[in-house]
């Protein structure tokens, strides 16, 4: 039987996307994604905790964000859901540090907040649906969000 590690996360972009190529052409686009929890703990006091998350799309979804990145509206600080895959990663840091990373291969990818007319609310997609099928462009808008 197979397993799959799927994750959905609402947080803001850490760094404006960065638009590569792979050897082989593929197009890809990654972005950094903090995601973060308050809480109160037992003695009163106010808790905060971020999580980074490493972000990248493929292909036809990604050529929706480098249109939302280059009409200015995918950029540092804005809010994005993000469906996709998790993976993690081992690495050692400069100081020769075992560190974790945790990965996620976009399915999709939405933009939150305001739309292209000025009103607030809704999500636009970028890059089409999961099936890869459709691929709404980075000026369409979804007005009834099932959360």
């Amino acid at each position: 039987m197979a397993t799959i590690a799927k994750v959905t996360l609402v947080g803001n972009l850490g760094r404006d996307p960065e638009i590569r190529y792979t050897p082989s052409g593929t197009l890809n686009v990654q972005f950094s994604l903090a995601t973060n929890r308050r809480w109160t703990d037992a003695a009163g006091q106010q808790q905060e905790r971020t999580t980074w998350f490493n972000v990248t799309t493929w292909g036809r979804r990604a050529e929706g964000l480098v249109q939302l990145t280059e009409q200015g509206f995918l950029t540092k600080g804005k809010q994005v859901f993000v469906s996709g895959s998790l993976e993690t990663r081992e690495y050692q840091d400069k100081n020769n540090q075992p560190r974790t990373s945790l990965d996620v291969n976009a399915d999709d990818v939405f933009l939150m907040g305001s739309r292209p007319d000025g009103e607030s609310g809704g999500f636009r997609p970028a890059g089409g649906g999961a099936s890869g099928g459709d691929d709404f462009g980075p000026a369409s808008d979804i007005e009834d969000v099932p959360f």
